[in-house]
C-alpha cells in the first residue's frame, strides 16, 4: 500500500511527542549513579575511623597509568609509615585495576563525578599523609581470620 511508511514514521513521531520531555535539567537534577560507576579513587576506613591500606604497594605497581604513589618508612617497632599517598586524578582513567588488586579492600572507586577544576594542583590529591599503615593482620577480614583460626 502506497504511504504506508509515511503514516508509521508519523505514528513514532505523535507517540514521541505526546510523551513528554525526558531530559534533566543539571545540575538542579540529578540521576542516581549506579552502584558499580567509577569515577575518582578514595580510601577506605575501618570501624575505628583508621585507614586499612598496609602499604603493600600492590596499587602502584598495577596501575597502568602510573598515577599512585606511596612513601614509606619504617618505624621504630617495625610497623611501616605512609608518609604520603598521592593519587594523580587528572591523568587517571578509572579503570579500577587498583581497587581490583588491593588485597585488602582498602581502596575503591567514589561515587565523585564532578572532577572538573580550573585549577591544576586541585587535580593531584593527597589520599593519605603521615598515618601509620594497618598490619596486615589487622587489615584482614574477620571471614578470613574465622577461617584461619
Amino acid at each position: 500500500m502506497w504511504g504506508l511508511g509515511i503514516l508509521k514514521g508519523m505514528a513514532v513521531t505523535m507517540r514521541n511527542a505526546m510523551r513528554g520531555p525526558i531530559t534533566v535539567r543539571y545540575p538542579d537534577q540529578r540521576l542516581p549513579l549506579p552502584e558499580r560507576a567509577r569515577w575518582a579513587v578514595s580510601h577506605r576506613y575501618d570501624e575505628n575511623g583508621r585507614p586499612k591500606c598496609t602499604a603493600c604497594l600492590i596499587c602502584v605497581k598495577e596501575c597502568p597509568d602510573h598515577i599512585l604513589s606511596i612513601a614509606v618508612s619504617r618505624t621504630a617497632d617495625g610497623g611501616k609509615h605512609i608518609d604520603s599517598y598521592r593519587y594523580e586524578l587528572g591523568a587517571c582513567m578509572m579503570c579500577g585495576l587498583c581497587v581490583e588488586a588491593c588485597p585488602y579492600d582498602a581502596i575503591e572507586m567514589s561515587h565523585e563525578y564532578e572532577l572538573a577544576s580550573a585549577d591544576q594542583g586541585d587535580l593531584v590529591r593527597e589520599l593519605l599523609h603521615d598515618v601509620d599503615a594497618a598490619s596486615p593482620r589487622r587489615a584482614a577480614s574477620p571471614a578470613k581470620e574465622a577461617a584461619d583460626a
